[in-house]
């Protein structure tokens, strides 16, 4: 296939500070399905649900997530299931669902290193 552009697709890379704690919060919370891991134990693993992909790598320095600007935007077809199954699950909400003048209905949650991930739908 030709594409002019010749983009495929692209991942969010994570650095982690505990690769089993982060893989528990994206399957079990999140419902990501574990796609694959590299080394024992694991330093490297790929997550995917439906159309987005997050890679986790084991953090090897002192780098430290934004506390302000979201790390990855996450567009649903229904916010309000996703953000009932945040907070079932007693995933850390950072900005409760609400509706913005830029057309998207999104609220953030924090991952366990503290990454804010955004999860919204566009608004009619």
């Amino acid at each position: 296939m030709s594409n002019q552009e010749n983009i495929s697709h692209a991942a969010t890379i994570f650095a982690v500070t505990h690769m089993q704690e982060s893989l528990e919060f994206y399957t079990k919370k999140l419902k990501f399905n574990l796609n694959f891991t590299w080394d024992d134990p694991i330093t490297y693993a790929v997550l995917k649900k439906g159309d987005v992909s997050i890679h986790l790598t084991t953090k090897e320095d002192n780098h430290t997530p934004s506390k302000v600007h979201c790390a990855l935007y996450v567009f649903v077809y229904d916010v309000e299931k996703m953000y009932q199954q945040c907070m079932d699950h007693q995933i850390p909400i950072k900005t409760a669902l609400q509706v913005h003048d830029y057309g998207m209905k999104d609220f953030d949650i924090v991952d366990p290193d503290g990454y804010i991930i955004s999860f919204g739908c566009m608004q009619p």
